[in-house]
Formats: C-alpha cells, sequence, structure tokens
C-alpha cells in the first residue's frame, strides 16, 4: 500500500462544515481533546472491497472518506462506542486506485482525521473507450484492451492523439480555459503533493536574512513574513519571490528588516502544473546593530582613581579593563544595564602611576565592539565632585496638623559627604537653614529627607558637597513645591455655612 498526501475543496468544504455541528454541539462539554488515529490498515483487498482498520484512544464513531479521485465518498459508522474500527469498502472496481482517510469522533464531538491514503484492489482495471459504465470490453476490440494483451500503451498514445486534435480545432479561448482547468483538476488528482523537504534554513543579519528551503522538484519560490508582533497567525505583510525560474533548491534574501527583531514566515512553491506546497509558519530573529563607541574621554582624574565617559549609538552594556603600566596588574568594572550614555569610575588606583584603559559595548544580541586605547596618570585630587541626578519629592499627610515628608536624593561621581541648605520662597524672603549631620560620611549616592516643610508652599534650596580630598562644590539653586492639603468633606460643609451664618464659626472653636 502507497501512501500520498492529498487536497481537495470538496472535501475540506465538508470537513469544516462537519466539524463546525459537532464544535458547536460541544461547547457544554468538558472534554475538548479529539481522538488520536494510529495505526491505520488495509486487509482483506480483492476485486470489489477493501477492509481498512485503525485505532483511537479513546471511544469515537467510525467513518472513512474513499473515492477514485481525492474528492471522497463517505462511509460511517455514527455511534462513538469503540477504539478498534474496522470499515469496508464494497462495490468497488477491480484494477483501480482507491483514495481515502479515516475520520473518528468521540461522543463530544471532538473529530480526528488521518492522512491520506491510496489503495488498489486486485484485478485488472476495465477498459474501452466509451466505457464509463464500467463494462468490461472483450480482448482485442479496440484500443482500450487490457495491459495483458499488450496493447494498452498504443492505446492510450491513439487517445491522445486524438483528444490534442479535438483541441487544435477549437477555436473559442472560453472553451480552452475550462479544458485547461479540468486538466490542471485531473494532474492535481494523479500528481503528488507538492513537498516542502524539511524545515527551511534561516541566515538572519541585522536587516537582510537569507532564507533557504528543498521542494520534492521543481518549482518557484517565495517567502511570506511579517514581525511576530504584528503577526495574526494568518495573514502575512510582506512577500518576497524569486524570478529566477523553478529548482528544488530554493533561496531568498529577504531586505529591509528591523534590526533585533523576530519575524514569523512561511515559504511557498508553485510547480510547472500549478500544484502548491507551503511550510508551516517558522520565525527567526534578526541580529541586534553593533554599538558605535563615540566621544571617549577621561573626565576627572583624582590620586587613586579616575572617571572615564562616552556615548554608543545603541543601547550597550559597558566594560572598561585598565591596566597599571608599571606593574602590569589588570582590572576591570562593568555595567550590565543598556544605556547610551555611559559614566564608570576605577577607583583604587596608585598615585602618579600611568594606566591605559580599553571600553568594550555589548549591545542587546551579544554583539561587541572594544575602543582604541585611552591614557592618563593619576595625580593629586584637586577636582570638586561632580553633583547629578538631583530629585525631589513630597508626599503630605494629612491630619488635623497636615505635614509634609519630602525626600530630595543625588548622586556623586565620587565618595562625598554633603549637606543640603533650603529656605522658603523664591526670593530670600528668610534665612537659609542647613541640615546638620550627626557623622561624616563619604557616598557616591544621597538622600535627605526633610519633615519640616509647610503643605502648598514654595522652596529653594542648594547642595554642598566635598570629597574626601578636601575639594568642594557647591550646586545650583533648585525649586520644589509641596502639594497642597485637600480638605474633607465636613470642611467644606463648613465653610459653605459659614459665609451664610455667622454663628457657625463658633462650632469651629
Amino acid at each position: 500500500m502507497m501512501f500520498r498526501n492529498m487536497q481537495s475543496r470538496a472535501v475540506l468544504a465538508f470537513l469544516v462544515a462537519f466539524s463546525l455541528l459537532f464544535n458547536n454541539a460541544a461547547l457544554a462539554q468538558t472534554d475538548q481533546q479529539a481522538p488520536k488515529i494510529s495505526t491505520v490498515q488495509v486487509s482483506n483487498v480483492s476485486e470489489t472491497s477493501v477492509t481498512v482498520t485503525w485505532q483511537t484512544d479513546e471511544d469515537a464513531d467510525s467513518l472513512v472518506n474513499y473515492g477514485l479521485q481525492p474528492d471522497y465518498g463517505i462511509l460511517r459508522k455514527p455511534i462513538a462506542d469503540r477504539r478498534t474500527h474496522t470499515m469496508t469498502l464494497e462495490d468497488l472496481e477491480p484494477g483501480r486506485v482507491y483514495y481515502f482517510r479515516v475520520v473518528s469522533a468521540d461522543a463530544d464531538g471532538n473529530q480526528g482525521i488521518s492522512a491520506d491514503y491510496r489503495v488498489q484492489t486486485t484485478g485488472s482495471a476495465q477498459t474501452g473507450e466509451g466505457n464509463g459504465s464500467g463494462q468490461e470490453t472483450e480482448a482485442g476490440q479496440g484500443p482500450g484492451v487490457s495491459e495483458e494483451t499488450g496493447q494498452g500503451n498504443l492505446g492510450q498514445s491513439f487517445t491522445t492523439n486524438k483528444v490534442i486534435e479535438q483541441i487544435n480545432q477549437i477555436t473559442s479561448p472560453q472553451q480552452l480555459q475550462e479544458i485547461l482547468n479540468e486538466t490542471v483538476k485531473a494532474i492535481e488528482g494523479i500528481t503528488e503533493d507538492l513537498t516542502i523537504v524539511g524545515p527551511p534554513t534561516v541566515i538572519p543579519e541585522t536587516t537582510t536574512a537569507i532564507v533557504r528551503w528543498t521542494t520534492d522538484r521543481e518549482a518557484t519560490s517565495e517567502v511570506v513574513f511579517s514581525p511576530s508582533s504584528q503577526f495574526d497567525g494568518t495573514n502575512y505583510q510582506y512577500s518576497q519571490a524569486s524570478t529566477g525560474g523553478s529548482t528544488t533548491e530554493h533561496e531568498i534574501q529577504l531586505i529591509g528588516l528591523e534590526p533585533f527583531t523576530e519575524y514569523s514566515f512561511m515559504v511557498k512553491s508553485k510547480d510547472t502544473f500549478g500544484i502548491e506546497g507551503s511550510s508551516r509558519n517558522f520565525t527567526f530573529q534578526t541580529k541586534a546593530s553593533a554599538p558605535d563607541i563615540r566621544n571617549l574621554r577621561v573626565v576627572k582624574v583624582e590620586e587613586n582613581a579616575a572617571t572615564l565617559a562616552w556615548e554608543t549609538t545603541v543601547p550597550a552594556k559597558a566594560l572598561v579593563e585598565y591596566q597599571d603600566q608599571t606593574t602590569g596588574s589588570q582590572s576591570s568594572v562593568g555595567r550590565p544595564t543598556l544605556a547610551t550614555t555611559h559614566q564608570m569610575r576605577l577607583a583604587d588606583l596608585t598615585l602618579g602611576t600611568r594606566y591605559v584603559a580599553f571600553v568594550t559595548a555589548e549591545n542587546s544580541g551579544g554583539d561587541r565592539v572594544k575602543s582604541q586605547p585611552i591614557q592618563f596618570i593619576t595625580v593629586k585630587d584637586i577636582a570638586p565632585p561632580i553633583i547629578t541626578n538631583v530629585t525631589n519629592e513630597s508626599t503630605l499627610f494629612p491630619g488635623s496638623e497636615s505635614r509634609v515628608q519630602t525626600i530630595v536624593e543625588w548622586d556623586t561621581d565620587e565618595p562625598s559627604n554633603c549637606l543640603m541648605t533650603y529656605q522658603e520662597g523664591v526670593a530670600g524672603g528668610t534665612e537659609p537653614f542647613t541640615i546638620e549631620k550627626e557623622q561624616v560620611e563619604y557616598n557616591t549616592s544621597h538622600v535627605q529627607v526633610v519633615v519640616d516643610f509647610a503643605p502648598a508652599t514654595v522652596y529653594q534650596f542648594y547642595l554642598d558637597c566635598t570629597d574626601e580630598a578636601g575639594n568642594t562644590v557647591k550646586s545650583e539653586n533648585f525649586v520644589l513645591f509641596t502639594p497642597i492639603q485637600e480638605k474633607n468633606i465636613i470642611d467644606l460643609i463648613l465653610e459653605n455655612f459659614e459665609s451664610t451664618f455667622g454663628w457657625v464659626k463658633n462650632i469651629r472653636g
């Protein structure tokens, strides 16, 4: 018995309608799994009958689609009460190839469908011109004699020549098109489906990708694709096809892709008879754009530290490798977060020593680039700290006497001790007040909590920071607004009555 995969619009239409009928009936059921069909076998093949058996993993009914063409007939046992299935197809014609597939549905309407098969009955096929009734002609009575007479090929050639002569006499384009359509249908009935051999291979780059696949016979080449984030599971946004003609070894280069993006795609091919084959959906991801390191510089040199800064063209991780040129010892410091602006402080250096450093940037796809070397010499620290990332946030805690809590945060590029000074208003109406610390601490991240601010008030503040070498810097002035106290419903009612009845003020007293 030979196996083949066949497509048929009539069968698909029937199966879709059949499936919809059973699925609607099964909405209230809990079983959503279709029976799994296995061990499909053919036995007792005679001139006029064939027995088909198969197994299911649960109780199900039995149905066989079969016919001389892929648009199958139906033989069915509708009760879902068995796991071993046997169906005998009767009243067949001897020596003919029949196509079939088996179908089983469980009591909840979940339907399992096997692959497509074909089987040939025993005996000699009935032949003969005008033999549409299926009656076998006498041996030697014309060109349709059986192959046992040795005249089968002669008869086929005679019939083909006669058909060609008749076609040549047709002058109507519409009739020729109808003949062509019927010929294509006949070819599809006797020709194996076009097969995509194995999964396609993809070689992705940053904005391009090469897709390769193989077919079992010469055919055209086409790739349909979409970014996976925009793919609805059915419709692809883009298509690229080859103009190089039919081949069994296919290659398409997709262009105009986005870097570091996942794409969904399907490969499609069509042979000279118009029979199509396509793969299932696959995915690939383009490479991320390689980072480019720009404006690498030394922004600060201290007695035992140095700060480097640079930018990258795409978000990248940062790694600085540096070497003591006197002792040859090597060290490194890195940051795993992706960013386009970078600043790194190299600590625990030796005063008066020359160092050479390299910066490595790594993008989200793991691609790395390395900078040219940069050199510096540690010297006595005369540069003050650099204050950055100053933020503030105020929270109002309601009550009989509303309180405001304000949190001010900032960073320095080196360990520093910082003090915060503030005053109410922006015109200097009150005396500045400096928040003193119980002990001196040198940090690079700083937080100051203030609980003395009044609601709905404007304050200005500045920061004084001193590094361990005694270098001091004063920040610019910053302005903050504390939140407005919200009135509760009782206060609003009383204020409304106060405006009408003066005696209500005594209630507040």
